[in-house]
């Protein structure tokens, strides 16, 4: 389990974020994730809820990661696979 305040000694280990699209009542988010060198995945947990990392807008998932990778050009924000409905995740 990666939570927040890691995330920065997880990645100079070598590990990478991915974000997730998640279906809600309220529309599309994105799921924080850190995936491990040997590929496994687990879902980040914030420090300070103790729950799953969660950006409820792009804009807010673009700043977090700016924070995180602030000479970073750009954030590729995945979007719901084609065919995934609200039923999904």
């Amino acid at each position: 389990m990666i939570t927040t305040d890691a995330v920065q000694n997880f990645l100079e280990k070598g590990g990478k974020l991915d974000y997730r699209p998640i279906h809600t009542p309220k529309g599309w988010n994105w799921e924080l994730w850190a995936v491990q060198t040997n590929g496994a995945a687990s879902p980040v947990i914030s420090s300070k809820t103790g729950e799953a990392r969660v950006f409820k807008s792009s804009d807010a998932l673009v700043s977090f990661h700016m924070r995180i990778f602030p000479d970073a050009e750009g954030v590729w924000v995945p979007a719901p696979k084609s065919g995934q409905d609200e039923d999904t995740e």
